[in-house]
């Protein structure tokens, strides 16, 4: 098959042109369709450079639209697993760990007196106050930082 070959209204609407972040063979024949197309496009018009500008300017519209079409980010499996096992629980860790494993980042080995740090908050979902573990030990959660200023003096 080639992108020659190819009926954009044909294909079924459940045809996979992205799967998992990575564009299938079909999405390469369709994008060189559709670029085909586009190009045909400029070419015929009164004023092919105005045509072609027209269309590079329209592209980033539609990618903004797309994605703004997306559905929600959903959390990992290894995430739903847990959360099916623990019960609805926030399940976030201290900063400075590793958010499923509970490691320390940087590869540095827990010692006796930091071991339970590994452990995960285990309030509700969505909680406003700081985290909490299963031993009760609170630790603040961590902000987003605000914008940068671009200019220092502010």
């Amino acid at each position: 098959m080639t992108a020659a070959d190819i009926n954009l209204d044909l294909l079924p609407p459940e045809t996979l042109v992205v799967a998992g972040g990575q564009v299938t063979p079909v999405g390469n024949l369709v994008i060189a369709e559709v670029a085909k197309e586009l190009a045909d496009v400029c070419k015929r018009a009164d004023d092919p450079e105005a045509a072609l500008q027209m269309v590079l300017e329209a592209i980033p519209k539609y990618v903004a639209e797309i994605v703004s079409q997306r559905p929600k980010v959903e959390p990992s499996p290894l995430r739903t697993a847990l959360t099916s096992l623990v019960g609805h629980e926030c399940l976030e860790r201290r900063s400075g760990r590793d958010p499923l494993s509970g490691d320390r980042v940087g590869s540095r080995p827990d010692s006796h007196d930091t071991w339970s740090d590994r452990l995960p908050c285990t309030q509700q979902p969505g909680h406003s106050g700081d985290h909490r573990d299963v031993l009760g030990r609170n630790w603040q959660r961590v902000e987003v930082p605000a914008a940068i200023s671009p200019n220092p003096d502010q």
